[in-house]
């Protein structure tokens, strides 16, 4: 066997090998995880009827959601001012976030706590959302200037010319032509703050509490057979809403596909 599929057997087998062998535990009817004892989904059952799984299940969903929407808007916001400013303006802000990413993520929490400690911010669910706005803003920023970099005025001083007003031109071009690029960016920092650690430890004080931590929690003392179904949903809910977005993205394109050749005959 060659030397260069050796090593992509190898990553893959690095990268799969884990995630199959949580599987493999969360339906083990062994509760110690010593031996392969039989197939079970007893584990699912209980592990998602306690009540602090799904409190903290809805606390990781919600905050994500918010995360998401606020950096998409924040990304949009600067990529778009940033394309207006001067090239030193421009390259300042590039450099605030490119520093939001180097910087360690435990250092951004203690600084925000100790900042929430001095002003009497609460800690809790709006401090943990806060936090994560903060670096998951950053990734979504680079996103939509990716995009945004790829694209010309063209589009959008054609729609000047024919009247239309800057928010109409905005909302009707602008946000269409980003539209993939938020919605990556999205779920990008989505997928960044459902499973963040550190400053939802930090900044969650002792009323909120996310999934991530939870888990944390649980593993300090044992790994069990509830923390693998845990891994197990979350994994699915992924992949199921990711396949959601796959199958809607292909039924628009299809959709779009006969008006697109029918405009085209037009203009021929």
């Amino acid at each position: 066997m060659r030397p260069t599929r050796v090593i992509t057997v190898a990553v893959l087998g690095f990268l799969y090998i884990p995630i199959g062998v949580v599987i493999a535990d969360a339906v083990d009817s062994d509760p110690t995880l010593n031996s392969w004892r039989g197939f079970t989904l007893h584990w699912f059952a209980t592990a998602f009827s306690d009540a602090r799984v799904l409190t903290d299940l809805r606390n990781s969903v919600l905050i994500g959601l918010c995360t998401a929407v606020l950096s998409a808007a924040i990304a949009v916001t600067t990529a778009l001012g940033a394309r207006r400013l001067s090239p030193r303006l421009s390259d300042l802000v590039n450099a605030t976030t490119y520093a939001r990413i180097i910087l360690p993520e435990v250092v951004t929490a203690v600084g925000l706590f100790m900042l929430a400690h001095r002003v009497n911010i609460p800690l809790g669910f709006g401090a943990i959302a806060a936090s994560h706005v903060v670096f998951c803003s950053a990734y979504a920023t680079i996103v939509v200037q990716a995009r945004l970099a790829a694209l010309t005025r063209v589009y959008e001083e054609a729609a000047t010319d024919l009247g239309a007003t800057p928010w109409r031109v905005f909302r009707r071009v602008t946000l269409a032509l980003l539209r993939p690029a938020i919605v990556v960016a999205g779920l990008l920092s989505f997928t960044f703050s459902f499973d963040d650690v550190i400053s939802s430890l930090f900044l969650g004080g002792s009323q909120t509490e996310t999934l991530p931590v939870l888990l944390l929690g649980m593993v300090r003392i044992q790994v069990t057979p509830e923390v693998n179904a845990i891994g197990v949903g979350v994994m699915a809910l992924t992949l199921l809403l990711l396949g959601l977005l796959v199958s809607a993205s292909s039924l628009r394109s299809v959709a779009g596909a006969p008006a697109t050749r029918t405009r085209e005959g037009v203009s021929a």
